[in-house]
């Protein structure tokens, strides 16, 4: 791989026209950033060697081939890999989901977050309605 960008260098070029108009072509209504690269942990800082982790909300689920696609076009543009994660997955862990959607920034979106606001409230709910269940899941895996 060529010169690893920095930080801001890399949020100037996943903002760029040419990351928008790539992107259009997967009916992607809204991109975020979240990980390392927007975390002010000190214990998580970015780094040479830190991955972009990028998660995309589109009108229905992302091909798996889509999601290779995207991912090939953000390691080539941004000389890093690139993890990239369909916020509609059926197979999204719903504590990851969680996690993005309270810490994850907003790099592009088509509809001023309407649907980021409405898959968080779906999120939401189906979290708050198998609370029980996600809390002795969670006990289970940590013992």
């Amino acid at each position: 791989m060529d010169k690893a960008y920095d930080k801001v260098e890399i949020i100037e070029k996943l903002k760029s026209e040419e990351v928008f108009n790539f992107i259009k072509k997967y009916n992607i209504i809204t991109m975020l950033m979240f990980g390392s690269i927007v975390s002010d942990d000190l214990d998580n800082e970015f780094n040479e060697e830190s991955d972009v982790d990028i998660a995309l909300l589109a009108s229905k689920s992302i091909e798996l081939d889509s999601i290779l696609e995207i991912e090939l076009f953000f390691q080539n543009l941004l000389n890093r890999e690139i993890d990239v994660l369909d916020l509609r997955s059926e197979s999204l862990d719903i504590f990851v989901k969680i996690s993005i959607l309270n810490t994850g920034k907003i790099i592009f979106t088509e509809d001023n977050g309407m649907s980021l606001e409405i898959l968080y409230n779906e999120t939401d709910r189906i979290y708050r309605e198998n609370e029980n269940f996600m809390y002795f899941r969670k006990v289970d895996v940590l013992s």
